[in-house]
């Protein structure tokens, strides 16, 4: 199996679909009415549908050749969650977290009164990325930090360097994902007019 980078799952299709994330939750419930619950994901992992957005003979066409290209289930590759893309976004912010002397991964960092969550982005999209360190000068890339785009990790230029420490992002990100399926059902009820059950694309950890 491989991942591609290139091209993004079209936007005009992916921002008609609807889904969001979703956690794994054992429940039981026990004789007393009390329930015990077990968290299964650390991080939401999200799940669309793209069945309501496919409303053109074009967008059916460009769905079926992404699909036979990705061969189902088999590939992974971009798609850009239609309500949550970018950062600033609602109570969300983009920040660095060390994973060595030099190198850091870029998050989203989702907080309310109750705590915060810390999600992992392993695919910026680049040429939107600004980054400040805490003074909020903007750093510069290539000459203060590299970005490797197809991870979300950034390295300052000089090791050691402390110019992501504490910094700041802004722009925005992708999801990586697949197919949730290996077939198309579709059927024709008449001339140039389908219909066709779920078509589910699913988050992947790469």
């Amino acid at each position: 199996m491989a991942f591609y980078e290139t091209p993004r799952f079209p936007t005009a299709i992916s921002f008609g679909s609807a889904g969001g994330p979703g956690y794994s939750t054992d429940v039981v419930v026990l004789n007393s009415g009390a329930e015990s619950r077990n968290q299964n994901l650390s991080q939401a992992r999200l799940k669309f549908d793209l069945a309501p957005a496919v409303k053109t003979q074009a967008l059916l066409d460009t769905l079926i050749a992404y699909f036979r290209i990705m061969k189902g289930r088999t590939h992974g590759f971009r798609f850009q969650d239609p309500f949550d893309y970018t950062v600033p976004g609602g109570a969300s912010s983009g920040v660095f977290i060390a994973i060595g002397s030099d190198r850091y991964q870029m998050y989203v960092r989702y907080t309310n009164a109750a705590g915060t969550e810390d999600r992992l982005i392993s695919k910026p999209v680049a040429s939107t990325i600004i980054v400040k360190d805490p003074a909020g000068t903007t750093r510069t890339l290539t000459t203060d930090y590299t970005l490797d785009s197809m991870t979300g990790i950034a390295t300052a230029v000089l090791a050691g360097s402390p110019s992501l420490v504490l910094a700041t992002w802004t722009g925005q990100f992708d999801v990586p994902v697949r197919f949730d399926t290996d077939e198309l059902r579709l059927s024709l009820r008449n001339k140039a007019v389908y219909d066709w059950g779920p078509i589910p694309v699913i988050e992947i950890r790469v």
